[in-house]
């Protein structure tokens, strides 16, 4: 049997290119934004973007899925700026 996939789906050859980028820059991001929280405590999104020399957009992903998976929690009220502090979810 021939495998058309490509012809017939050309955006998941897209996606996957996009998901195995991500895939080989999660350990290290992960661990760079961790520490940084674990070093400084709580910070905003540009913050975070500064002290690792990221854009917000890609901290902003990260800590998205930090928060999903409950290793960030959000503060209870935005800064005067209107950006929310991340903070390492206590034990983990």
């Amino acid at each position: 049997m021939q495998d058309n996939s490509r012809t017939r789906f050309p955006e998941e050859m897209a996606i996957s290119g996009r998901k195995r980028e991500t895939a080989r820059q999660e350990f290290t991001a992960q661990a760079k934004i961790l520490d940084l929280l674990r070093e400084k405590g709580p910070l905003t999104v540009p913050e975070v973007a500064r002290a690792l020399i990221l854009s917000s957009y890609e901290v902003n992903w990260w800590l998205m899925g930090f928060v999903r998976y409950n290793k960030v929690k959000a503060s209870e009220k935005a800064d005067d700026e209107g950006y929310y502090r991340y903070a390492l979810v206590e034990g983990k």
